[in-house]
């Protein structure tokens, strides 16, 4: 078995265009994406999901004609003036070698404008923290700040200069989903503005709680929430069935996969709970775990998810009560009440089976699927390790 091979198969990142042989049932998502970029005038949409399920992937996947496509990704986001600066430095570079060349020579410009900007503010920040305890000399000086409205005109030109220069524009902005929920909202709220005009429309990658709180705001009626105002619409990428994930599995080994019996993918699949990136990276553990063997074994396999979720998870304190509850469901599926019901079947007082029920959740012992709620692959290997 040349399991360097194997590792380097499962690696854990986003697929590319030419990559599209190992994408797995995202045709409905796609289409729905190509969709409102050609037919939506203007707008902020998002691509919600959880971490790990594909999308960046289905992003780089799309296929668009007639329009500039954007991609940058923002990793300055301590306020909304770094925000806003962040997205014009993305922009402007990306567009500094462009074709058009009123468009590039902006761009350039616009980028040079940017670093001069940060460089005087952080040279004086720095200053202060090194000088101005000693001497004094620095502390009456007015801090430099960055200069708003200047940058918001340099992104409005920016952006005007390229729907001159190719019509309709697709601005995708990346990875917000590994974000908190309120610095997504700072984010979102802090280019609100500058991005609703006519002939762009952009995308942001936003995690499962921004789809969770958008879908409530959406349906208050004649009292609409905050990321309505913000976002037109979302597309939500689906958590794909135990099928999908082996098809996921089997098309990245391809004649490799011999070296897995069936039941070894088996045992990956049901930890992975939907997740490709969870599947790849205990696959990836296994092999490790396993390198030595001439074949793997669904025995081999389990004995190591096992091993390596309690080397991860052997650290969670749960309270007896807990223990109990977590067992009573699961081989459970159901909603919020039916799980908060079962632990009280269990003689669980319905207050604590609530908080209970919180806590599972928050620590991901429980976790939610197609609107219902089940226990994760994750935490049956641990209850089965440790027989709560």
């Amino acid at each position: 078995m040349d399991s360097g091979k194997i590792i380097e198969t499962l690696v854990d990142r986003p697929l590319y265009k030419e990559d599209r042989k190992y994408l797995v049932n995202r045709e409905k998502e796609l289409g729905k994406i190509e969709l409102l970029a050609k037919y939506q005038p203007f707008g902020i949409y998002g691509v919600c999901g959880e971490t790990g399920i594909g999308k960046t992937t289905v992003l780089n996947m799309l296929n668009f004609k007639g329009m500039k496509v954007l991609m940058v990704t923002l990793t300055q986001r301590d306020n909304k003036d770094t925000i806003l600066y962040d997205l014009l430095y993305s922009l402007s570079d990306l567009l500094a070698g462009d074709d058009d060349s009123e468009l590039s020579e902006f761009s350039q410009t616009t980028r040079s404008w940017i670093v001069e900007e940060v460089s005087m503010i952080k040279a004086f920040s720095l200053g202060v923290s090194l000088f101005a305890k000693a001497d004094g000399l620095i502390q009456n000086q007015k801090k430099p700040r960055y200069n708003i409205f200047s940058a918001r005109e340099r992104l409005s030109q920016l952006l005007n200069l390229t729907k001159k220069a190719y019509g309709k524009v697709l601005l995708i902005i990346d990875e917000l989903d590994k974000e908190e929920k309120k610095d997504v909202i700072n984010v979102l709220d802090s280019l609100k503005v500058e991005l609703q005009q006519e002939h762009l429309v952009t995308f942001f990658s936003l995690p499962y709680s921004i789809y969770r709180e958008y879908r409530q705001d959406r349906m208050r009626w004649n009292d609409s929430g905050n990321l309505e105002n913000i976002i037109k619409d979302v597309v939500f990428l689906r958590e794909i069935k135990r099928s999908e994930v082996r098809e996921v599995l089997l098309r990245r080994l391809g004649k490799l996969s011999s070296w897995f019996e069936s039941g070894a993918v088996e045992e990956i699949v049901r930890f992975s709970d939907g997740n490709p990136r969870d599947a790849l990276w205990i696959a990836q553990k296994v092999v490790f775990d396993n390198f030595d063997l001439k074949k793997l074994s669904e025995k081999a396999c389990g004995k190591s998810i096992k091993k390596i979720v309690n080397e991860y998870m052997g650290a969670i304190s749960l309270t007896d009560i807990q223990r109990k509850a977590l067992v009573s469901v699961k081989e459970l599926s159901g909603s919020r009440d039916e799980i908060i019901d079962a632990f009280v079947d269990e003689s669980i007082k319905r207050t604590t089976a609530y908080s209970t029920f919180k806590r599972l959740v928050t620590l991901g012992l429980i976790i939610e699927r197609d609107g219902q709620f089940v226990v994760s692959g994750k935490a049956r290997a641990f209850i089965n390790d440790h027989s709560i």
